[in-house]
């Protein structure tokens, strides 16, 4: 009964990902767990095939989440062992991102010892946890593991001489949808003397972290032996979480200083290291919102690195943080316009002449979304399942359309695939007359581009359409991993440069270090506290002194000559005679300008009352693309004399931008 459930199970799946017939959710069987065996010399084997071995096995169907037990008992005793692995049937499309943990291991009913392995795939479509596999010489990359952590697992978990004379062997294993991890609150007081980060040290400081296994609400805190004195940083961390819970959410819903709610504003989930997760609290170390950062609520524009008013931490005896762990979701709807284009839906906002059902994607699994048009749509110019941003919560992830109806009516299709046309919205055309081939970056489960079209309906059965329904399975793909040396598409460049860009002057005088520093660098734009951007800032010791002055900065929304100005107060730069830097600074990504989609040149830098001098460096090495006139730190020379403006004077950077 277990091989002919995983056997329709098999076709059922290639029947689906060839698009040839509808397949539903609830017409496929469970996946099923087992042991694939194979003794020394290759004489008693198990594979779960459909073929017959000398073996008795004891699989198992996965339900979900939970504690399984597998074996198998040989007919004759096996001797010695080339390869064991716990096996999951198709685990990799309907078990996406579930972890195996091995509890027991018994030979001829003995439990023996084993170490730590990890889960991994080697085809895309069945789950594994080697138990014993010489070949492999390194975790591979794809490896995943229940507690996030993979740099202690292994291939080979068991001793092999312990399956000398095997008649028997079982396997107790648990499957985790979600991660087993901690939270926990990072934090260091004012003067550093009371700190805490889940590192393995010894701190003046009892910690309540969080034991996390799934999405839902939690409490961690500190209470320290001595009062921490003042704040220098804070933030709640989760230690594996982007590796257990890719992509999820925290959202804080209280913070209680000795016992006291204290206000908080919205604050962004992100990752220094690709590893922990974490939200901070206080960090005045982030003068702008990272690139990686990521919101329950769809929106970082108004997130913050602090979140808290440190005063309020002036003496603190004990922190509670309450918050919720949330997961990824994502919407899917029928992009589709009618023969005439009067019968429209996009999901972007506004209204259409049309009752949608959306689905809610929370991950894979068959959803089903449709249209009802009020009066009925004529003709089809275009037609396709979308998952509005699906490229980066659910990244990798194929969409595989398995049946349409219109007006309630099953129709026939043909062999699609996924693709993005921004790299944003995750796609499958159903009739898309546009594309004249399958384009590079197309994907499918099933790795079968061969046929594919990006019109996989006759477009006569919408001659006349009332309603129209369309079903998908949503199926696991690994990541795909952006190539950030790969050119940006002609859409990309086209979706950044949408709402343009900015430039400001910037300045660091010599000897005085009188300063206004780039957008987006400490002491920049976003620095709340310390309103340096709005002004030349010059130091006495430690102390921040105003020297006054305008700015002019320039916004940029087209081709054009633009021109940012700086105007000196009436201390001027004091008796500063020299520049150490001399910029201008934008928001302009360096890539676009990289990847040849826009150009900055013809910078003419005038300082006072001396006439313009010619001088244009662009630098695109970092995020974003900077005019250097003067940079003493990495030029040999000044690139032309000039005198410091006195007070009340002026300097202007004039440069032409092209490629809107």
């Amino acid at each position: 009964m277990k091989k002919t459930l995983a056997a329709l199970l098999c076709l059922a799946l290639t029947v689906s990902l060839l698009g040839i017939m509808p397949v539903l959710a609830e017409e496929a069987a469970a996946p099923v767990a087992y042991i694939m065996y194979a003794d020394s010399a290759w004489a008693n084997q198990f594979w779960l095939d459909g073929n017959e071995y000398p073996v008795t096995a004891k699989t198992v169907e996965i339900t979900g989440a939970g504690q399984y037990t597998v074996g198998l008992e040989f007919a004759e005793e096996a001797q010695g062992l080339a390869f064991a692995a716990v096996g999951i049937k198709n685990g990799e499309a309907l078990l996406p991102g579930y972890t195996i943990e091995i509890n027991a291991i018994r030979v001829n009913g003995e439990e023996i010892a084993f170490e730590k392995g990890y889960t991994s795939s080697d085809d895309g479509v069945e789950t594994r946890m080697n138990v014993y596999n010489e070949w492999v010489s390194e975790v591979p990359a794809d490896a995943r593991s229940f507690d996030g952590k993979t740099d202690d697992a292994k291939p080979v978990i068991v001793d092999k001489e312990l399956f000398a004379a095997v008649k028997t062997v079982e396997i107790d294993f648990t499957l985790h949808q979600f991660g087993v991890d901690t939270a926990y609150i990072m934090y260091a007081d004012g003067a550093w003397a009371n700190q805490y980060w889940y590192d393995g040290n010894e701190y003046p400081v009892t910690a309540k972290n969080a034991q996390i296994d799934g999405f839902g609400d939690y409490t961690v805190g500190l209470e320290f032996n001595e009062e921490a004195q003042g704040l220098a940083f804070t933030a709640l961390g989760i230690v594996n979480g982007e590796k257990t819970y890719p992509g999820a959410y925290l959202k804080i819903n209280a913070i209680r200083v000795n016992g006291e709610e204290i206000a908080f504003e919205k604050g962004y989930t992100s990752s220094d290291d690709g590893v922990t997760t974490r939200m901070n609290i206080y960090n005045e170390w982030v003068s702008e919102v990272p690139a990686d950062a990521r919101s329950f609520d769809g929106k970082t524009d108004d997130a913050k690195a602090i979140i808290v008013d440190k005063e309020l931490f002036a003496a603190v005896k004990t922190v509670e943080i309450d918050f919720s762990l949330l997961p990824v979701t994502d919407v899917a709807y029928i992009m589709y316009a009618d023969g005439a284009w009067a019968n429209q839906y996009w999901y972007d906002g506004n209204e259409y002449p049309v009752t949608a059902k959306n689905a809610e994607i929370t991950g894979a699994g068959t959803y089903t979304v449709g249209l009802e048009f009020p009066e009925e749509a004529q003709g089809l110019s275009f037609a396709a399942v979308g998952v509005k941003t699906g490229e980066k919560t659910f990244n990798g992830y194929f969409i595989d359309i398995t049946e349409i109806k219109v007006n309630g009516e099953a129709i026939t299709l043909g062999k699609g695939y996924t693709t993005s046309d921004d790299g944003v919205e995750t796609r499958e055309n159903v009739y898309n007359e546009w594309v004249s081939s399958v384009p590079a970056e197309a994907r499918r489960a099933d790795k079968d581009l061969e046929g594919a079209s990006s019109i996989i309906v006759d477009k006569e059965a919408f001659a006349a359409v009332k309603t129209v329904e369309i079903t998908f399975n949503y199926i696991y793909g690994k990541p795909i991993e952006k190539d950030e040396d790969a050119p940006m598409t002609e859409d990309e460049a086209k979706a950044i440069k949408e709402n343009g860009f900015h430039a400001y002057i910037g300045v660091q005088g010599a000897v005085t270090y009188v300063f206004r520093n780039a957008w987006n660098d400490s002491y920049g734009m976003n620095d709340e506290e310390h309103p340096y951007f709005n002004r030349l800032t010059g130091w006495d010791a430690d102390n921040a002194v105003d020297y006054g002055g305008q700015f002019e900065d320039a916004e940029i929304k087209a081709d054009g000559e633009y021109t940012v100005t700086l105007t000196t107060g009436d201390m001027g730069f004091g008796s500063t005679e020299a520049f150490n830097l001399l910029f201008v600074s934008t928001d302009i990504p360096s890539k676009l300008i990289k990847d040849g989609f826009l150009t900055i040149d013809n910078v003419k830098t005038k300082i006072g009352s001396a006439a313009s001098k010619d001088y244009t460096e662009v630098d695109v090495s970092g995020e974003y693309a900077m005019i250097k006139v003067i940079d003493t730190y990495n030029q040999t020379s000044d690139p032309f004399g000039y005198t410091v403006p006195a007070a009340n004077e002026t300097i202007a950077i004039t440069f032409t931008v092209s490629g809107f």
